[in-house]
């Protein structure tokens, strides 16, 4: 219908586009490679960032936790003196 020169460019239209979407690919996969890459690295130190604050967290927990032993150890000892107090009283 179109004839012989028209089939010829429309050949090459479909060739070079077939050519611009295989460059535009090629581009986006590098793209996606360099971004997912890059992703990686910070989420690698976010989680070191994290780690680190867990540890830190842990450490404040250990330390509050030695104190609340500590004052019920004291509470304790002191209730069983005032009772003890109160009882030699009573006799």
């Amino acid at each position: 219908m179109y004839g012989r020169h028209a089939a010829a460019a429309l050949k090459t239209m479909n060739d070079s586009d077939n050519d611009v979407i295989v460059f535009v690919t090629e581009r986006f996969e590098r793209r996606l490679t360099e971004e997912s890459s890059q992703l990686r690295v910070e989420m690698a130190n976010g989680f070191g960032e994290i780690r680190t604050e867990i540890a830190q967290l842990r450490a404040e927990m250990i330390d509050r936790n030695a104190d609340l032993l500590k004052w019920g150890l004291v509470f304790g000892a002191t209730q069983t003196a005032a009772i003890a107090g109160v009882v030699s009283l009573l006799r």
